[in-house]
């Protein structure tokens, strides 16, 4: 994402919780902020862990086949974001699971829509765990943790 540097990306909300973005994650949003690609929203899910107040993220679904991407919408529609962290959870044995999701707006500073706030406290009220919501612009993030119907938001802390 353009305003960060390259590596793992940490950020940081509330009481000093913190959101751990792989640098393998970061390079996945990204590719859909270039100039072909901004044009239209993309999106996918986080997969990662819980660890105490932490939320540690080490991959991301992109835009598949059936999703929705148009210059102001991006609706998850595949059912392969879901396989995704089943899949995870799987492997990992329960300790990997979704932990939020993610979407790009075409603007140089995003902030969420009414409609991103209504799908995220849709979820927060079918996922008893915190969540990452994360919108990426073409020149800095909006990005928030969510827990019991309430959005922290998260402010970049590193980028080593």
């Amino acid at each position: 994402m353009p305003r960060l540097r390259a590596g793992r990306v940490i950020l940081q909300f509330g009481d000093g919780g913190l959101i751990l973005l792989a640098p393998s994650v970061e390079a996945a949003v990204a590719r859909f902020l270039s100039d072909a690609e901004i044009r239209l929203e993309a999106g996918g899910i986080f997969v990662g862990s819980h660890r105490g107040p932490h939320v540690e993220i080490t991959a991301c679904t992109t835009p598949l086949p059936r999703d929705v991407r148009r210059p102001t919408l991006f609706d998850r529609r595949d059912p392969g974001h879901s396989a995704a962290a089943l899949e995870a959870w799987t492997r990992s044995g329960g300790t990997e699971t979704f932990v939020g999701e993610w979407h790009t707006h075409p603007v140089d500073d995003p902030m969420p829509s009414g409609l991103d706030r209504r799908t995220w406290a849709s979820i927060m009220g079918r996922v008893p765990d915190p969540v990452v919501f994360l919108i990426a612009g073409r020149r800095s993030v909006w990005c928030a943790h969510g827990w019991r119907g309430e959005l922290r938001r998260a402010a970049v802390l590193d980028g080593e």
